[in-house]
Parts: C-alpha cells; sequence; structure tokens
C-alpha cells in the first residue's frame, strides 16, 4: 500500500503527521474504508475542527459526561487493581481513552484505532502524559487488524457510522479479540423498536441540541450530522448481535434519549 510522507498535505491545509508509541514513529498509508464504514473522515463536520471537538460533543451529545462517568466506575470496579491491555475503536480526541486509562490498574496499556488525522493529532497531544503504554493507529478500524488478547475493548460514538452488517461484524471481530472474561463497553446513539419511543428519543436529541449549540452554524452541522451521517440501530437488536457474535452476556446499563451504554462480556 502507497505509504504517504509527512509533508503530504490534507485538503484541510494541516500536515498529515506520524502516530506512534511515545516518540516511536508509524508512517501513515493511504486509508482504504471496508465497505461497512458509511463516512469519511472529510464527511464529518469536527474532522477539520478537532480542537472544538470536546466542547462540541458535550453540547451535542446528551448525557456525554454522565455516559463517561460510568463508563469509569464500570472500569474501576473490574480493573482498578490490575494491569490491562485495553483496545478503542474510534477514539476520537481521546475523550474516553484518558477516562479507561486514568479508571484502569497502573501500567495499563491502549491501543486506539481511528481514521480522523485531525482527532488522532489531539489525542495524541491529550494522551502524551501515558507515553509507551498508549499507541495510536490511523485507520479505519472496521479494515483493519485489531490484534488480540485484549482485556477490555470499548467504543464510544463510533459504531452508529457502521452499516447493520457492519455492527454485527465489528461485534464478532471484538469478541474474537478479547480474552475469555473479557468485557466490552459499547457507548453510542441507538434508537429503539417501538416506533413511538424512538420518535421520541429522536426529538429530545434534537431539542438538546437546538438547545444547547454555540450559534447557528454549529446547530446546521451536528442536525445534519445526526439525520444523514449517524446509522442507528435499535438497542434491542444490538443485545442480540453482540450474543449472536460470542458475547455469554450482554445487557444496557445506562440510557438517555438516544445515548445508550452496553456491557458485554465474552
Amino acid at each position: 500500500m502507497k505509504k504517504l510522507t509527512e509533508k503530504k498535505e490534507m485538503k484541510s491545509g494541516s500536515p498529515i503527521v506520524p502516530f506512534a508509541k511515545a516518540g516511536g514513529v508509524h508512517e501513515l498509508v493511504e486509508l482504504k474504508l471496508a465497505p461497512t464504514t458509511n463516512v469519511r473522515p472529510d464527511n464529518l463536520n469536527y474532522h477539520a475542527n478537532a480542537g472544538k471537538y470536546d466542547d462540541e460533543i458535550t453540547r451535542s451529545i446528551p448525557k456525554h459526561r454522565e455516559l463517561h462517568e460510568q463508563i469509569s466506575k464500570i472500569v474501576a470496579q473490574r480493573y482498578k487493581a490490575k494491569k490491562i491491555k485495553m483496545l478503542e475503536l474510534g477514539l476520537g480526541t481521546g475523550i474516553t481513552s484518558g477516562v479507561v486509562l486514568a479508571a484502569a490498574g497502573a501500567g495499563s496499556t491502549l491501543r486506539g484505532i481511528d481514521f480522523s488525522t485531525e482527532m488522532l493529532a489531539e489525542a495524541r497531544r491529550k494522551l502524551a502524559k501515558y507515553g509507551e503504554l498508549v499507541e495510536l493507529i490511523y485507520g479505519d478500524y472496521a479494515e483493519l487488524p485489531l490484534g488480540a488478547g485484549y482485556d477490555l475493548a470499548v467504543t464510544v460514538l463510533g459504531i452508529h457510522h457502521q452499516t447493520d452488517d457492519g455492527k454485527k461484524l465489528m461485534f464478532k471481530r471484538t469478541a474474537e479479540s478479547l480474552k475469555t472474561g473479557g468485557m466490552f463497553i459499547l457507548g453510542d446513539l441507538m434508537t429503539h423498536r417501538d416506533g413511538h419511543k424512538a420518535a421520541l428519543n429522536d426529538a429530545l436529541h434534537y431539542a438538546f441540541l437546538v438547545q444547547n449549540a454555540t450559534d447557528a452554524k454549529m446547530l446546521e452541522e451536528w442536525a445534519y450530522h445526526h439525520k444523514f451521517l449517524n446509522q442507528l440501530a435499535p438497542v434491542e437488536d444490538q443485545i442480540q448481535w453482540l450474543l449472536e457474535a460470542g458475547f455469554s452476556k450482554a445487557e444496557l446499563v445506562f440510557s438517555e434519549f438516544n445515548t445508550a451504554l452496553v456491557v458485554a462480556v465474552k
């Protein structure tokens, strides 16, 4: 696969930079998307403005902070005294990575995959204090090898950019990457089989965005993102898909509007 140099410029004008463990360097390759991935990085409103993401995501996703508080508690309860190996699918700017690294035992490692160089640059800065314990990988996680032997896998607000078939495949691949007894934390926007409940939650999601957007531009960008780029699936279906993928149990542990947190154990 053709490699890109550091001098290669993206359409946004930002240079492509290497991502790696601490001071090491991994050259970037041209981005290859899986057929099940429904967006490219440059389709996403935050790709070219990653520095605004941490603020805007809490203004556009109801209960984003509370979701991460739940994740922190779950990880700490199970892994606080253990040095574990973790995988994050679609780590973005490293918000969730920072939460799980802080909650897990000292010396725990994390491999994070994302297809936006701009988001990875933010994550690299934010997670620099963890040095060699963190490895950042550029690419589409639905296309790249995930590795194996993980104690914990986590993904927040990424799986909804997979088709339903893609979600099923990623659940299977994630299960295969985990040790027996390993945990998968899935935080995402999800709908419901009940059409009335689904419609109400969608309306409340948009109402939250209208109330919290900083300006008309942000409102337009995130409303478009939710309406045309997000591919939500019912939480009931996703729990069933997780069980079919090889997890021994899966349960909804937090839900508010479309924001949901599901925990599965292999």
